[in-house]
């Protein structure tokens, strides 16, 4: 008897799933550690399963869609023989769609069929509207009917169009408001586009056992579009006191794979940069004079555009932090802690205490790293050429020990927010300078002396004398160490003689024509100082002095 096309091709389709089923056993495993890299993450998977003597291919199944093939390592325990693992994709598969995306899918759905629903009311109210235009044109034509009639028909399409239009305009309101908030629910949407369904991929392993036994297994893989950023919190309850350290970590994931309550540990190593030493050829210099010529101006320019924004900058990594009104609460919040740091030949690698979970969303998720008490002292700068106020900033050694990184870090003094700052950790430097923002007790106020200036002509050159008086006040109950810096000009060509009449006690930069002093002011006492230069010039050439 012969088959019908449609059943022949459905008992073949059959046979090639029982087939596949009967060749291949898929295999569903959990993610039970990983450890996340400045980029990208190694993910381990566990699974068990009952392995029957001979060869068969276990399939594990759901894997992330980014693995790197090279980077895959199955092992196990029991008594069987691993022959062969390898790749593959499966776009037939897709991983799960998270629950926050199907809800707002249908909310997004519904608000569509009710914008339908609107619209089409609207365009019955706007037939209506044109079946009594079309009325309203035949009845001025009268045809037999009394004044009477006439306008009792006007009458009755008036208040049929009134209510029409009135209606019309309602319905439309209603669609502008299911737009909206559509456009809400799209947006909310594209928050989660991270974790919209991708292919999945899967591992296929080939085992040999001459008996059936029990077996474990373990799949370790890397993958991209992971990593962590440090980050720090400082916090100074007051002069004096330590400082709190408190260095977090965000970690990302976008590989397409939850990561639930599973042990985590951070490595401050990069696969992604390869671990290939690089080799040094020869160096021939070929020199092209247009070229020369023109790079030589270029920097010409920028040096001079370099010169002319010059100014002096607070001895801290973290310059520039302005003080915020915003308040903090002092006590950090709860994190879950690094357990141990472990220090690798080229790496240091920070293991979490307890398991950590960390979607698939795209989206930095905070892990507190360290807590450490570091000793601090703390000193004023002011530069009252720049800025009348004087920035308070903490001086730490003995950081080096503590396997920090580079990042950026929230700075709290006495429980407020100052501002945020750098930690640039990876200069050899002994000493870690945190600036603390303005501080409002300690003011600077410098004045140009006015008995001291002087310009006098002699021949063809002019001499001009300027001095300035600086005066410090410290209007707090405690006593303050302040290093206060200015400046006198350089000499930019030999027919400018510059010369430095007082140095006001201070240090001096000849190089940089800058002065520093290091003093005390006792609690509400006030310091004075100053200092006077010469500039000597052509008297036809205008020289800015101050």
């Amino acid at each position: 008897m012969r088959l019908p096309l449609l059943a022949l091709s459905t008992f073949l389709l059959c046979s090639f799933h029982t087939f596949a089923a009967e060749g291949e056993k898929p295999i569903t495993s959990k993610v039970s550690e990983v450890k996340v890299f400045l980029s990208g993450a190694q993910v381990s998977r566990t699974a068990s399963s009952s392995v029957p003597s001979g060869t068969s291919t276990f399939v594990f199944t759901g894997l992330a869609q980014g693995i790197d093939p090279q980077s895959i390592q199955v092992t196990g325990k029991g008594g069987y023989s691993i022959l062969s693992v390898n790749h593959r994709m499966n776009y037939l598969t897709e991983s799960p769609k998270k629950k926050e995306i199907e809800e707002l899918q249908a909310k997004i759905k519904k608000l569509e069929k009710d914008w339908a629903f609107e619209k089409a009311m609207q365009d019955v109210w706007a037939n209506e509207e044109q079946v009594l235009g079309k009325n309203s044109a035949v009845g001025g034509q009268q045809n037999g009917l009394t004044a009477t009639q006439l306008t009792a028909v006007n009458d009755y399409i008036r208040q049929r169009l009134i209510t029409t239009k009135t209606n019309w305009l309602a319905q439309q309101e209603k669609l502008v408001s299911i737009q909206q908030e559509k456009e809400k629910l799209v947006q909310q949407m594209q928050q989660y586009q991270a974790q919209a369904p991708r292919p999945t991929s899967e591992i296929v392993v080939e085992i040999s056992s001459t008996v059936d036994v029990s077996a474990s297994f373990t799949l370790t893989y890397f993958l991209g579009n992971a990593g962590w950023v440090p980050a720090y919190d400082l916090r100074a309850k007051g002069v004096g006191q330590p400082i709190d350290l408190l260095m977090k970590a965000q970690v990302t994931n976008n590989t397409g794979e939850d990561w639930n309550k599973v042990d985590m540990s951070l490595s401050s190593g990069n696969p992604t940069l390869g671990g290939v030493m690089p080799t040094m050829n020869p160096w021939t210099l070929y020199v092209a004079q247009l070229y020369r010529e023109q790079t030589l101006s270029t920097r010409g320019m920028r040096n001079a555009d370099s010169d002319k924004a010059g100014s002096f900058a607070p001895p801290s990594v973290a310059s520039g932090a302005e003080v915020s009104l915003k308040e903090m609460e002092e006590a950090p919040a709860s994190y879950t802690w690094a357990g141990a740091v472990n220090q690798r030949t080229t790496t240091v690698e920070f293991v979490i205490e307890t398991p950590f979970t960390v979607p698939s969303d795209g989206t930095p998720h905070m892990i507190g790293v360290q807590n450490h008490s570091i000793p601090a002292t703390y000193k004023h700068y002011a530069t009252p050429k720049l800025d009348k106020d004087a920035f308070l900033y903490a001086r730490t050694t003995g950081w080096e020990d503590l396997n920090l990184l580079p990042g950026q870090a929230n700075v709290f003094f006495e429980g407020t927010f100052v501002g945020e700052s750098y930690l640039q950790l990876d200069i050899p430097k002994d000493t870690l300078e945190i600036s603390l923002g303005r501080d409002k007790g300690v003011t600077v106020e410098r004045v140009r002396r006015k008995s001291t200036n002087e310009k006098a002509t002699i021949g063809s050159k002019r001499t001009i004398t300027v001095g300035w008086d600086i005066t410090v006040r410290n209007t707090k109950g405690t006593a303050v160490d302040l290093e206060l810096r200015d400046q006198y000009p350089l000499s930019p060509q030999s027919e400018i003689e510059v010369k430095l009449e007082e140095n006001g006690g201070g240090v001096v930069d000849e190089n940089k024509g800058s002065l520093t002093w290091n003093f005390r002011v006792e609690p509400k006492a006030t310091k004075k100082l100053g200092f006077s230069y010469t500039v000597k010039h052509p008297k036809d050439l205008p020289v800015v002095v101050e």
